[in-house]
């Protein structure tokens, strides 16, 4: 019996080994199946505190989430708002990420010191200014951010930018003289491309002065739009001069001339805003050169842009699209205006705010409809949220914290069963008691500037920009939007997506096909637009 075991069991491993050997490549994919196993469930399991936001796993394990994000851009949230959770966190490979799709806890972030943006600001920069190593570094390890930070908010103070409005209107004032002739009609086949190019040099002009780069080459300004348009691909860093080649040149270009205003301390002119020569004065002083700063500040001329110019043309294709609202706008904008039936035309953009309540309402409605970008904050120390219910979550150091303008600005239990339509007089004041408590959820909903001392420092540049625009062309103009046939419609074009380097979404292949024919209204041929502020 024994011998008969111990043949049977030298039978056994004989089999086996002869198998292995046969089939070796079968057992090593079966081990390497077992490993990867293990890795996945390591991979898809980052370390969880209870206490941290609920876990919102991805449909597809370990990279679900991430290629969401990629496919999706900034929408990617607003596909999670299905899963009914206010906050939580999400699985991204070995990490994680804290998601918020309520309101209150946004502006519980906005309130946090522990949870800042300006970590972003540094990673966001160099992938889009090309810099090196060297000028990460001294992002990095000195005060140049914050000291940049501190230099913005004391630039955009009344004085400076009432300063910057009159430059930035004066061009804009020159543009209406000359955009129709008497009774003759100015059209174009696409406003939106109309409202970029005299925008961007308008605010060129406002930032810059005399020496507005823009101004020596205009064909810069498509550089400043193809850049914006393809920062994304340049953004992911692969190979950027092939890869985003397009996008690459226009930073280069743009860096060459910007290089060239600050290297001949152009910035030092007295009609120069008081941004750009605070910006250029704190890189300065650690330690860039001119030439260096130039290549910086495509920043500057990025942000002022990329978001105000699509915002303005939303407002206007909102507006000019209903002839209705365009009367009760006018009736409502040229009490505002000193009028003495030729000559000047001035307009007190402080005003508005107060004399103006239906124009501004459409103008916030305007943001709220195209707003659509990620806010982004870094944990720096472990904190809590407390939500309105009074339940607390711990986010932790190290985490990214993400929500998402299109979610909150479109949720129904803030705007109401419309939230996803233009209503002109959604934000008209209300002083009803027993609206008080919608006014409060509205504007906590509201997240278009971010908020905290976050906020953004241009807001009031911009709403003196395109508010005094507009209300030039209601009252001094015959404005109508236009089909791919050149006949009036009301048809609004269709929004593009949201990149994750824009907050305000652009139209559908830039507009195309939704035109404008301006004319001079009776009385008005003659009128030379002023502003002050």
């Amino acid at each position: 019996m024994a011998g008969n075991g111990t043949a049977q069991t030298g039978g056994i491993l004989s089999f086996l080994v002869r198998d292995v050997q046969k089939s070796s490549s079968l057992y090593v994919t079966a081990a390497m199946l077992l490993v990867f196993a293990m890795l996945l469930h390591r991979f898809s399991s980052p370390e969880m505190d209870e206490r941290e936001p609920p876990r919102m796993k991805p449909r597809i394990p370990i990279i679900g989430h991430l290629l969401g994000m990629i496919w999706h851009q900034s929408g990617y949230f607003k596909t999670l708002e299905n899963r009914n959770m206010a906050i939580a966190t999400l699985p991204i490979l070995n990490g994680k990420l804290y998601g918020i799709w309520d309101p209150t806890l946004v502006q519980a972030v906005f309130k946090n010191r522990d949870l800042s943006f300006e970590p972003y600001a540094v990673d966001f920069a160099q992938r889009e200014l090309g810099f090196n190593n060297e000028v990460l570094k001294l992002l990095q390890e000195s005060t140049l951010v914050p000291d940049m930070f501190e230099s913005i908010h004391k630039s955009m103070a009344a004085d400076h930018l009432h300063r910057m409005n009159a430059n930035a209107l004066a061009y804009v004032s020159d543009v209406l003289d000359d955009v129709c002739k008497g009774s003759e009609a100015y059209e174009t086949t696409s406003l939106f491309t109309w409202i970029r190019d005299l925008m961007t040099m308008a605010t060129a002009e406002a930032l810059y002065g005399p020496c507005n780069p823009l101004r020596m080459d205009a064909s810069l300004m498509d550089d400043v739009w193809t850049f914006d348009t393809d920062l994304p691909i340049l953004m992911l860093g692969v190979v950027p001069s092939i890869t985003a080649k397009k996008c690459y040149n226009a930073r280069e270009r743009l860096q060459a001339a910007l290089s060239d205003y600050y290297g001949n301390n152009r910035d030092y002119h007295e009609d120069a805003s008081q941004i750009v020569k605070d910006r250029a004065a704190v890189l300065r002083k650690h330690g860039m050169s001119g030439e260096g700063v130039g290549l910086f500040e495509i920043a500057l001329l990025h942000v002022a842009t990329s978001n105000t110019i699509p915002t303005l043309f939303w407002f206007m294709a909102y507006i000019f699209s209903r002839p209705e609202l365009v009367a009760r706008l006018r009736d409502e904008v040229l009490p505002v205006i000193h009028h003495s039936g030729g000559g000047d035309a001035t307009i007190d953009i402080e005003t508005l705010d107060e004399r103006c309540p239906l124009l501004v309402s459409c103008y916030r409605e305007s943001i709220r409809m195209s707003s659509k970008g990620m806010c982004n904050r870094k944990v720096l120390e472990d904190t809590t949220l407390t939500d309105g219910n009074g339940r607390s979550y711990v986010l932790k150091k190290g985490c990214s914290v993400q929500m998402s303008s299109q979610v909150i600005h479109l949720l129904e239990k803030s705007w109401g069963p419309d939230s996803s339509r233009f209503v002109p007089d959604r934000f008209m004041p209300n002083s009803s008691k027993a609206d008080a408590e919608s006014e409060k959820i509205k504007r906590a909903s509201f997240i278009a500037f971010g908020g905290g001392r976050h906020l953004c420092p241009g807001r009031n540049f911009a709403f003196a920009e395109n508010l005094g625009f507009v209300v030039s062309l209601l009252a001094g103009f015959e404005v109508s939007t236009l089909d791919e046939k050149m006949q009036q419609t009301d048809r609004v074009p269709e929004q593009g997506a949201c990149s994750m380097t824009s907050a305000a979404v652009k139209p559908v292949e830039n507009g195309a096909g939704f035109g404008v024919r301006v004319r001079k209204r009776e009385g008005w041929e003659n009128v030379k637009w002023r502003y002050i502020s």
